[in-house]
């Protein structure tokens, strides 16, 4: 796609027909300038199947504020909304409407009001994260774009969080970019990083957001040395020359215990005497436990006790806690120290967080809550057979407790005007 087509694409068109439409009767009737009052909410928390999680955290506004500040109707995004016909042939939007839309340079988007909860907080359903205020045809303009941009990266960011509490605090690197959906994967980097992650191997969002990109190598570069004559040792070797002090080997492309756990100490041996240390192994494959206790044992009785074992393939914060689980059973049958182990490993995760694996969507929806009429907000309310569809109407405030320890206990909403600190 040619990038002014793009940009055209992410841009203030970057939303559904519908809410144009809306927009429009809006206009049509006088009421595109009634002031309301839009919350953004998720109903539950997500579902992975056989567990739920017990929270969220939140993430995505920054980048939806961006794109609020940037969208604004160009020449040729309202000669395309005026190039849409009905069934008749008839043009969808009409030129009066279409002018108010292109009111002035920057938009219309100025006239709202956003209120948030920031980003990286504890967050729970039916407590709006996001309030939109302002004129109706206007805030119902955004719905598309905010959901969007704050239901994914929400989404990811509790996923992050969730994989980082399995891994009792231990280094989590998000590897998920070849694993993603396009460039959303950029976003789910960022709403990774936010959530738990400590590093990713993206390395344009890194930079961006400030943090060093984290990687080792791949299968591929030792396959080249083998089809090369060279073998395991020798890609491992051409590895050390290069990067002598950031030195982490990929151990399973042969066979992990027999040839790349042998491997990596012989060159790591050779680095020592060069006055150099090396980092650690990365297991890519099969009982990642077991392995991680048998390498482990092989890297000590070599003398590499402080080197790393960053575990990869397929990890989510379930098969992490089913890792950690089965070496405190099994590490102490090796003579090693269970625990000390466990604070040994770096976790890569790719596919299962920036996929949100068990739960590919957060239901995060935006609710029109309340019409200004006369000075006062009026609630408003949809009624729905399914009683988790119905929203808490009303202009509100979320007022979040905290006990004697600091510690939060929960969330309350109150109507704007009330004040709950009066009733203590």
């Amino acid at each position: 796609m040619e990038p002014s087509k793009r940009q055209t694409a992410e841009g203030v068109l970057f939303t559904d027909q519908y809410q144009l439409s809306m927009a429009q009767l809006y206009y049509r009737l006088g009421l595109h300038e009634k002031q309301v009052q839009f919350d953004h909410f998720f109903r539950r928390y997500p579902d992975y199947g056989s567990h739920q999680a017990g929270y969220c955290i939140n993430a995505g506004l920054e980048w939806f504020l961006d794109w609020l500040g940037s969208a604004h109707f160009r020449d040729k995004d309202i000669a395309y909304l005026r190039s849409q016909t009905g069934r008749t042939g008839a043009p969808v939007f009409d030129d009066d409407f279409l002018s108010w839309l292109q009111q002035d340079s920057t938009g219309v988007f100025d006239s709202l009001i956003v209120r948030a909860i920031p980003e990286g907080r504890v967050v729970h359903p039916n407590v709006p994260l996001t309030v939109v205020q302002g004129p109706l045809a206007v805030a119902q303009l955004v719905e598309t774009s905010l959901l969007n941009h704050l239901n994914y990266q929400t989404l990811i960011a509790t996923k992050a969080a969730r994989i980082h509490e399995s891994g009792q605090g231990q280094l989590l690197l998000e590897f998920g970019l070849r694993r993603g959906q396009d460039k959303g994967a950029n976003a789910g980097t960022r709403a990774a990083l936010i959530g738990g992650a400590d590093f990713s191997s993206n390395v344009g969002i890194s930079h961006v957001l400030g943090y060093p990109p984290k990687g080792t190598h791949a299968h591929s570069m030792v396959q080249v040395f083998i089809a090369l004559g060279e073998g395991e040792l020798g890609a491992f070797r051409a590895y050390a020359d290069v990067y002598p002090d950031d030195c982490l080997l990929l151990v399973d492309t042969v066979d992990t215990l027999e040839s790349g756990v042998p491997n990596a100490i012989k060159v790591f041996e050779e680095l020592r005497r060069k006055g150099h240390e090396p980092v650690g192994i990365r297991l890519d494959s099969g009982d990642l436990a077991h392995l991680s206790i048998l390498a482990a044992k092989m890297l000590d009785e070599a003398g590499f006790p402080e080197t790393i074992i960053v575990l990869s393939n397929e990890l989510d914060e379930l098969v992490i806690w089913q890792i950690i689980t089965q070496i405190r059973q099994e590490a102490s049958k090796y003579g090693l120290d269970a625990e000390q182990l466990i604070k040994r490993l770096t976790y890569g995760v790719g596919t299962r967080l920036i996929a949100s694996a068990g739960e590919p969507a957060l239901g995060g929806v935006y609710k029109l809550v309340a019409v200004r009429d006369g000075g006062e907000w009026i609630p408003a309310i949809k009624i729905s057979e399914a009683r988790i569809k119905t929203p808490n109407p009303g202009h509100k405030q979320v007022w979040r407790l905290y006990d004697r320890r600091e510690n939060a206990t929960a969330d309350l909403l109150s109507l704007h005007d009330e004040d709950p600190r009066q009733d203590q």
